[in-house]
């Protein structure tokens, strides 16, 4: 059962609290595994059920946090590490993977999209046409023969006649030896060679993270006694932030242009964004409990900064204006920034 706002597939609160009225008892477990913005979790905990939500998407992991928070429930956040982790931030990833992470990765007309990211060229094969799992879409994390078979006889057809090899990528295998045994026995009708590569490899070492400057002072009243920390955002800046504005300015500009050539009275008015860059940042937390980048994350103290630049401080909604800082009782060890377009990233302070 997946719901919440932006989910095709979403499910009203009330047919759930008739599922789990019917199917549990107060003070049961109630878990969704494909839990998607927390509808379910967050019914549960209105229904005094104890709750698990589960996604593979970082997007979801968001959605559902804020609605829990939102509705006053305790939980935890673990994550598995299973190698999951490529999908945390998978739009990101996506992206790095296409533009740098592949070294000689091009973007090739004669290719189909909805296989091939691209090619690489060889001097001994020529060009080889790359295959990357789409890591928005959890069903891809496995390559499996159902998708070996779509690319052997849908997709491999279709390549130019030049094509010696291609290249696949995937996450992870069942069995890499008999998938290798299956490509065999399926692709005997032409002499084009299957490369099965691991996506993890790629990203082992590559951390993909947005930059942040901040300054921590301890707060004090006017008779200079002490009022806990305020932590001070100077800039936040975020490559895949700046690189979706730049794109929607150069549509703009194009569709404008295309306009007054056609004799229409046009007019655009582009995307700035500040030097400090501040106005891109969605949502920010402080950890006050652990220093370590990798440890679960403690949330002593959140803002969220809404559309119409009022904030909600620990899920509570004001009417204020953020200010570009954060308050905190205890003194913070980590820094946590949602960008507008999803990303998280940990600094440690």
């Amino acid at each position: 059962m997946k719901g919440g706002s932006d989910y095709a597939t979403q499910k009203p609160e009330a047919l759930l609290e008739r599922i789990i009225k019917a199917s549990s008892n107060e003070g049961m477990l109630v878990a969704d595994f494909f839990g998607g913005s927390g509808v379910t979790a967050a019914v549960a905990h209105k229904l005094n059920r104890r709750f698990i939500h589960g996604d593979v998407n970082i997007n979801s992991l968001q959605t559902a946090r804020d609605r829990l928070v939102n509705a006053g429930a305790e939980f935890e956040i673990k994550e598995v590490k299973d190698g999951v982790r490529l999908f945390r931030n998978p739009v990101q990833t996506m992206d790095k993977l296409k533009s740098c992470l592949i070294p000689g990765l091009n973007a090739t007309a004669s290719l189909d999209s909805q296989y091939w990211a691209g090619s690489i060229t060889s001097s001994k094969y020529g060009m080889m046409p790359v295959y990357l799992p789409n890591l928005l879409d959890g069903s891809k994390r496995v390559l499996d023969k159902s998708e070996m078979m779509n690319l052997i006889h849908k997709a491999q057809p279709d390549l130019p006649d030049e094509v010696k090899r291609v290249i696949v990528y995937y996450v992870d295998v069942e069995d890499i030896d008999e998938l290798r045994q299956f490509i065999h026995d399926e692709n005997q009708q032409t002499l084009i060679e299957f490369e099965l590569r691991d996506l993890k490899q790629v990203l082992d070492e590559v951390v993909m993270e947005d930059e942040a400057e901040w300054s921590l002072e301890e707060a004090k009243d006017p008779l200079g006694m002490s009022m806990g920390w305020k932590l001070t955002m100077k800039s936040f800046h975020s490559d895949r932030v700046k690189r979706k504005v730049d794109e929607f300015n150069l549509k703009g500009e194009q569709q404008t242009l295309k306009k007054k050539a056609d004799g229409k009275k046009a007019r655009f008015v582009p995307i700035k964004l500040s030097d400090e860059g501040l106005e891109t940042i969605e949502w920010l937390s402080v950890d006050c409990a652990h220093a370590e980048k990798s440890a679960p994350w403690h949330s002593d103290m959140e803002i969220r900064i809404e559309k119409t630049g009022t904030v909600t401080i620990n899920g509570k909604k004001t009417n204020d204006y953020w200010d570009g800082t954060i308050l905190s009782e205890n003194k913070p060890l980590r820094l946590k920034i949602r960008n507008v377009c999803g990303d998280e990233t940990v600094f440690e302070i």
